[in-house]
């Protein structure tokens, strides 16, 4: 008989693997609503019963190789048999030998021997620096778009496709290695190789000087804050952070100003950052937008902008000052 985690999902080592991480989503009738490198995002499909209300905001993540998931929201989490068995309704023994049904001999041969969906894509799409001579210096219309300056644009290796009018954001890993790039216009997203690992770095980290950061979810909100004096921007290319991303950020830093964006998912997500650093030395601030309806300092004056990263707040500081005023 299989082990079972605390948690009460079977144990990793032991849950069989569908041989097709994404056709087993498919047959299970779950759509898939975003992707990075290593994960497909989906509807939390226990959202309902956990929370009390469908998931329209989805934040579950299912790993390309292995099909472990995990809810950010309401923390549903596990092998993919447990996925399958939510889906199914006819407990844990059906979805075994659900999956069991999918391949999976095929896919062990196949981890086994080391070529994961991330590892196959990068060998497929490898980049090189010469790919980025394709692009050039963002055209000063839409710089001011952006109210971004050329300088800032250089400092942080901001590029443009002239081509199809798409932004360039070179995406390098700590050490500055090229692993690809993000394009991005009105209605567009795209990142090329698909299988880039983005998660390993954070846009920004070749411009840092000093030991602050200020935490953005945009790349070119990196360049917004150094054109309005704010030095240290650090995206992390989406409100969710990866293991990856929290440990150079505790390599890298002694104090951080959290300006993730003004919307439910980004207080969420910068209470985790706060979380994870509380007690480890590095000090967590979070950037003050006030009663502003502004989503991110994109979308802020540069006096506004400015005024939030001056203000910025420990959050356990204000409460006690709340609680001090009553």
């Amino acid at each position: 008989m299989s082990r079972r985690t605390q948690a009460g999902s079977r144990d990793l080592f032991d849950a069989p693997i569908p041989g097709d991480v994404l056709s087993a989503l498919g047959k299970l009738g779950i759509e898939i609503v975003g992707e990075d490198s290593e994960n497909w995002r989906i509807p939390c499909p226990a959202h309902l019963a956990r929370k009390g209300k469908e998931d329209r905001n989805p934040s579950c993540y299912v790993h390309k190789d292995t099909g472990v998931f995990l809810c950010f929201s309401c923390d549903f989490r596990g092998p993919f048999v447990r996925l399958a068995e939510e889906i199914r309704g006819e407990g844990e023994d059906d979805a075994v030998q659900w999956v069991s049904d999918q391949g999976v001999i095929d896919r062990a041969v196949r981890l086994l021997a080391g070529e994961t969906y991330a590892r196959k894509r990068e060998a497929e799409e490898e980049v090189t620096e010469s790919h980025l001579a394709l692009f050039t210096d963002p055209p000063a219309k839409a710089l001011a778009a952006k109210r971004v300056s050329p300088e800032a644009a250089r400092r942080f290796e901001i590029l443009w496709d002239p081509r199809r009018k798409y932004w360039i954001f070179p995406v390098r890993d700590e050490h500055g290695r090229l692993l690809g790039w993000q394009e991005k216009s009105k209605g567009h997203f795209k990142n090329h190789p698909q299988g880039m690992q983005k998660g390993d770095s954070l846009f920004g980290l070749q411009a840092l000087e000093g030991d602050e950061g200020v935490l953005v979810e945009s790349p070119i909100d990196t360049a917004v804050l150094w054109t309005n004096g704010i030095a240290g921007g650090l995206a992390a290319y989406g409100a969710i952070l990866t293991p990856r991303q929290f440990n150079i950020l505790s390599g890298r830093l002694s104090r951080l100003v959290d300006a993730h964006d003004n919307d439910g998912d980004g207080k969420r997500e910068r209470r985790k950052v706060y979380d994870h650093f509380l007690g480890t030395g590095l000090i967590v601030r979070y950037f003050d937008y006030g009663d502003l309806a502004a989503k991110d300092p994109g979308e802020m004056t540069a006096e506004q902008t400015r005024a939030a990263y001056d203000s910025a707040y420990h959050p356990m500081m204000r409460r006690l000052a709340t609680y001090g005023r009553r």
